[in-house]
């Protein structure tokens, strides 16, 4: 639930004279009351709400009923990117950097405050919908310290496989990278972000502690991949398939070992193989999901 929605419920429990506060924000909405109390400042600060805080009630009235809360309706694709240009404006280390900063600190809180200075102009970024998406998910990532499963290019190198523990976005220099710490391993290195050509969440999480990230008791990682053997449509170019390394079987028959289930499927999906020979639990696997998704769609078109 956004903060959009508590500000309106909050707004509305004002009006109706219920003396709503941060304990009970919290309470509606199960989050923290540091949250909330930050949901009522910003109210106070950025919307200039008239907020007046009753003790004896333990709650809070409008000085002046005639206060009405701004448009605050956006969509979702512009949330997506109002977050992103936040966090890119909030990592400006060039001319005006202080001041484009704060602009950061607006976006962040979705606000359409004006410039102080209406001479400074804007730097402007591109927004890369790849890029968005993979912020997304990493800051869910981070959020929830869970492991994800990547594919990743550095430079001209053939991509990797890896698991890594996510733990924070950095902005260095021109572009966005991530610290992470490959799974197992608790020493922490920058990944750029235009190298992570796939990207899954994976059901393990991590403990981020002094020595690095660890995992938690009785949490094991796989130890031995599975193997999968493809029919490719010619000679790949390159030992990596997309990421996935491939070992030469019997003539355009090659056997690829993979950890990851749905990261393996995902990868099937959009890639180009003649014939998915072994194992028969991957195939039948992939036919289910395959036969599902035209299934709804078929379901989809006969309802119009």
């Amino acid at each position: 639930m956004s903060h959009i929605h508590r500000i309106q419920w909050f707004d509305q429990q004002v009006r109706q004279l219920n003396y709503p506060n941060s304990s009970k924000l919290a309470e509606q909405f199960e989050i923290s009351r540091r949250q909330a109390q930050r949901d009522i400042e910003y109210m106070a600060e950025s919307l200039r709400a008239p907020l007046r805080y009753v003790a004896k009630q333990r709650g809070y009235i409008y000085e002046d009923n005639s206060f009405v809360l701004p448009h605050l309706y956006i969509t979702d694709e512009e949330q997506r990117v109002l977050k992103y240009l936040a966090y890119r404006y909030s990592h400006y280390d060039y001319e005006n950097a202080q001041t484009i900063r704060k602009v950061g600190g607006l976006l962040e809180r979705f606000t359409a405050q004006p410039l102080a200075d209406r001479e400074i102009k804007l730097p402007v970024f591109e927004v890369n919908p790849h890029r968005l998406q993979v912020m997304e998910m990493l800051e869910q990532a981070i959020q929830t310290r869970r492991v994800v499963h990547v594919l990743y290019r550095n430079g001209q190198e053939p991509p990797q496989e890896l698991y890594l523990c996510p733990l924070q976005l950095s902005r260095r220099i021109d572009d966005d990278y991530l610290v992470a710490a490959v799974e197992g391993d608790g020493r922490s290195e920058y990944y750029n972000l235009s190298g992570i050509r796939e990207l899954t969440l994976t059901s393990r999480v991590f403990i981020a502690g002094e020595n690095g990230p660890a995992a938690p008791a009785g949490q094991a990682r796989p130890l031995k991949p599975f193997t999968a053997r493809i029919r490719l449509p010619g000679i790949p170019r390159e030992p990596s398939w997309g990421g996935y390394q491939l070992r030469a079987a019997d003539k355009d028959i090659y056997e690829v070992d993979f950890y990851d289930t749905s990261a393996f499927i995902a990868h099937l999906l959009h890639s180009e193989w003649s014939a998915l020979l072994a194992p028969k639990w991957l195939k039948e696997k992939l036919r289910s999901i395959c036969e599902t998704v035209v299934s709804r769609l078929d379901e989809q078109e006969n309802e119009h």
